[in-house]
Parts: C-alpha cells; sequence; structure tokens
C-alpha cells in the first residue's frame, strides 16, 4: 500500500516535467553571473601565459588537453547560442536581431581599442609616440579590429620585452567567431522565411537543430583526425546552444540531469584518455551549462542586479596583463591575476554602464530606422 499523500503523488509529475523552456523564460537566471564568472576564468587562464611566456602553463593543459579559459569560451558561445536564437524567434526581426547584435559587440569594442591604442603608444612600445602614431600598422590595427572580420595581434614595438612578447589582445580573436555564428543564424532564418513564409519558425527550428548535430559531430570527430578547426569547435558549442534554445519545450532540466552531466565530465577527466575526456565534455558541456544558467535559485540571482560586466572583462584584461608584466616583469601568474583584477573590475563597470548599456537601449530605434529606410 503507497503512503505517498496526494499532494506528494500530485508533485512528483510536476517536478519531473520541468522543462528548459519553463525555466527560461524572464531574466531571472543566473547566466550574467555565468558570464562574468567565464570572463573571470579567461583573465585567470591567460595570466599564467602572460607571465610565462608558455601557453602550455596554463592550468589544464598539459593533462587535460584544454584550458580553463577554453572551457570559459565555450560557455561563452553556448550562452551565446542560446539567448541570441530566443532573440531572434522573439522578435521574428532580422533588423533587430542584426542591430541588437552589433550594437552589443561594436561600442565597447571601439573603446577598448582606442584605449589601448592610446596607451601601448603613449608607454608600452618601443617606438617613439610620434612614430608610432604615423606607422600604418597602428592604423591598420585599429582599422582591421574595429570590422572584426579577423583579428590583427601586433602593434608597432608593443610589448616587445614581455614574456608573451607581441601580442596587444589574445582575447579579440574569438569575436569575428561570434560574429559568423550570428550571420549563419541570421542565414537560415532568411533562407527559413524565403522559402517558407507561413512556416518560417519551423523550418528554422529544424535548420537549427540539424546545424548543431552536425556540427558537434564535426567538433567530436575532426580534432580525433588531428583537423582541429576553431570555426567548428566553437560553432558546435554555438549551435548546440541554439538548438537547445529550439528544443527548450522539450528539454528536461533537474539536479539528477545536472549531477549525471557534471558526473560524467568528472569522471572522464579523471579516468578516461585526454581524447575520451574531450569527446565527452564536447558533447556535455552546453547542456550542463544551460543546467547552472537556469537551475540554481535563491541568492544568487541577486547578481542580476550589479549589471552585465562580462564583455568588458573580457576585451580589456589582456592588455592590462600586457601592461602589468611589462612594469613589473618577473611577477607571476598569481601576480599578474591580482594586479589586473581592480582596474579590469573598474574598466569594465565603466565600459558597462557608459558605453554598452546606453548603446543597447538605442536597438529598437535603431532597427525601426533601418527597417523603414532599407524595407523589411
Amino acid at each position: 500500500m503507497s503512503t505517498s499523500t496526494p499532494i506528494a503523488a500530485a508533485a512528483r509529475p510536476a517536478a519531473r516535467s520541468r522543462r528548459l523552456g519553463e525555466l527560461s523564460a524572464g531574466h531571472d537566471n543566473n547566466l550574467n553571473l555565468l558570464r562574468v564568472l567565464a570572463a573571470s576564468l579567461v583573465l585567470v587562464s591567460h595570466s599564467f601565459v602572460i607571465a610565462t611566456g608558455d601557453p602550455m602553463a596554463e592550468p589544464w593543459a598539459r593533462h587535460f588537453g584544454i584550458t580553463p579559459g577554453a572551457v570559459a569560451v565555450d560557455a561563452f558561445f553556448t550562452i551565446s547560442g542560446f539567448l541570441v536564437t530566443a532573440s531572434l524567434l522573439g522578435s521574428r526581426s532580422l533588423w533587430r536581431f542584426a542591430t541588437a547584435r552589433a550594437l552589443r559587440i561594436y561600442p565597447a569594442l571601439w573603446l577598448a581599442l582606442g584605449l589601448t591604442v592610446l596607451v601601448v603608444g603613449l608607454g608600452f612600445s618601443d617606438v617613439a609616440p610620434a612614430a608610432f602614431f604615423r606607422d600604418a600598422r597602428t592604423w591598420k590595427y585599429l582599422g582591421v579590429n574595429a570590422l572584426m572580420v579577423k583579428a590583427e595581434a601586433g602593434l608597432p614595438g608593443a610589448f616587445a620585452h614581455v614574456p608573451f612578447a607581441g601580442a596587444v589582445n589574445g582575447s579579440l580573436w574569438t569575436l569575428r567567431y561570434e560574429l559568423r555564428m550570428y550571420a549563419l543564424l541570421a542565414l537560415c532564418w532568411f533562407v527559413a522565411r524565403r522559402l517558407a513564409p507561413a512556416r518560417t519558425e519551423a523550418v528554422f527550428g529544424r535548420a537549427v537543430v540539424a546545424l548543431g548535430v552536425v556540427l558537434a559531430v564535426l567538433g567530436v570527430a575532426l580534432p580525433l583526425l588531428g583537423h582541429p578547426f576553431d570555426f567548428v569547435a566553437l560553432g558546435a558549442m554555438f549551435f548546440q546552444g541554439a538548438a537547445l534554445c529550439v528544443l527548450r519545450g522539450r528539454v528536461p532540466v533537474g539536479a539528477a540531469g545536472l549531477a549525471a552531466l557534471v558526473s560524467a565530465i568528472g569522471l572522464a577527466a579523471a579516468l578516461a584518455p585526454v581524447a575520451v575526456f574531450l569527446v565527452v565534455y564536447r558533447l556535455c558541456l552546453p547542456l550542463a551549462v544551460l543546467h547552472l544558467g537556469f537551475l540554481p535559485g535563491g541568492p544568487l540571482r541577486a547578481y542580476n542586479r550589479l549589471g552585465d560586466y562580462s564583455y568588458g572583462i573580457y576585451i580589456f584584461a589582456f592588455p592590462v596583463q600586457q601592461m602589468l608584466a611589462s612594469r613589473l616583469p618577473g611577477l607571476g601568474p598569481w601576480g599578474v591575476m591580482a594586479g589586473a583584477a581592480l582596474p579590469v573590475a573598474v574598466l569594465a563597470v565603466l565600459s558597462w554602464r557608459l558605453v554598452e548599456r546606453r548603446a543597447l537601449a538605442r536597438k529598437d530605434a535603431l532597427a525601426r530606422r533601418l527597417a523603414r529606410a532599407f524595407g523589411g
């Protein structure tokens, strides 16, 4: 005879039937917190290579074939894929989508590039300031990175005597891939709308899920074959996040699922060869990230009152760390990490409050103007 009360019996199916779609409704989640932790993890990871000049000095690099910074970037792309897909599905407007994405990436990037060039040119280059600002390479660095079609790594004479010599901002390389993911997502929507105007969302959803599956398989297979590609690796994370957004009404989320995902990654890290661990990691991480993004509640949610400082941390940290390594030789990874924390946090807060938040507040008005001017 069962001892369950009617209330308990009624509660169990509800608990079992929780879906990602239910938990992700609204803005009360842990995604801002996860992103700021991921950006901070990139700072931590880069501290080792900046202090030593050896990419293999980063934690986990030799033992697991991956670094904390790489894990953080994968988390960024997963969260981005989920959120920007939800944004596109919610607005059903390519103009609004493109405007929001451009305003999220470019204004703060231009601020970081301008400040970096100015400060490096005045105090962290072997080239005299007048010659530095006349040099075509300086303006190439600004122009190429401002468009972010590709990343330009160096400035004339910059950081010539630090362990990781010549690198100005080693974080920017991922942004061009982020923009390519946006473009591919927008292309899926455009083609779906042209082929099936009455069923745009359904066709788009199938295309996104198919891309998520194909890129996930390639993201596992190509490294095993000795042919890793950044576009595929990052695209696998982005489009798995996008696919989980499309399927969010069917994806179960719960403590047991999170425990299983974390256990699978942990056991593979502890017991399996690196190649096997990386397969498990690449397949489990996206869903684990979204579990963490929407499942834990309580005091963690209070972080949302502060703001989204992750992008500022990400784009300002590397040059600040290089400046520390230049001025304080022999500082070591932990010293670079600790010394950069406060100035990077200040820059990130100012970037959010003075540039990023204000730019994003204009996205709807700008999207309407563009739609009127160009149609659509």
